[in-house]
C-alpha cells in the first residue's frame, strides 16, 4: 500500500476512528470538503486497505459479567515458522481478543475474555498448556477495564 495521506484524509481518518457511523454531511462539518468528497475518499480508504474493518464495540456490562485475561506465552523454539500453526489456533479461537508478537521473555501476549473460570481453565488445558509450541505460560486477571480502545493517533 502506497497511499499517501494528506491532512484532510488524517482529519476524515481520526473523526473514523472515533464513530464509523459518522454522516459525510457532519464529517463536511469538520473537514473543508463536499460529502461527496469525504464519501469517495472513505470509499478508497476501504478498496486500498487503509481502513481494514469497521466494527461496532459493544459495552461489556451488556453482555454480562466475562472474565478478561491477559496471556503471556513463552515459545518453546523461536523461529517465524516454528510457532505459525499455533498462532493460527490462537486467530481462530473467539476467546482471543487480540494477539501481540513482544520482545522480552516471553514472545506473544494475548486479551482473552470468558464467561467463567471454569471455560479459562479448559481453554489453558486444552489450547495451551501441553501444547509442543508453548515453553511457558503465565495468565493475569484483569480486575476492571479503565481504557480500551485500538484508535491510532494520526
Amino acid at each position: 500500500m502506497d497511499l499517501q495521506l494528506d491532512r484532510l484524509d488524517l482529519q476524515i481518518l481520526s473523526a473514523l476512528q472515533e464513530s464509523n457511523q459518522i454522516s459525510a454531511n457532519d464529517l463536511a462539518d469538520q473537514v473543508a470538503l463536499s460529502p461527496s468528497a469525504i464519501q469517495r475518499r472513505i470509499r478508497n480508504y476501504r478498496t486500498s486497505g487503509v481502513i481494514t474493518a469497521d466494527i461496532s464495540v459493544v459495552n461489556p456490562r451488556i453482555t454480562g459479567d466475562k472474565i478478561s485475561v491477559i496471556l503471556m506465552i513463552q515459545l518453546a523454539k523461536q523461529g517465524p515458522n516454528f510457532a505459525s500453526a499455533f498462532r493460527q489456533a490462537l486467530n481462530r479461537s473467539s476467546h482471543v481478543q487480540v494477539i501481540m508478537e513482544i520482545a522480552g521473555p516471553y514472545d506473544l501476549m494475548c486479551i482473552t475474555l470468558f464467561d467463567n473460570v471454569d471455560q479459562f481453565n479448559s481453554f489453558i488445558d486444552d489450547e495451551i498448556a501441553d501444547h509442543p509450541s508453548v515453553a511457558r505460560h503465565e495468565a493475569t486477571f484483569v480486575r476492571r477495564r479503565v481504557k480500551f480502545g485500538a484508535a491510532i493517533p494520526l
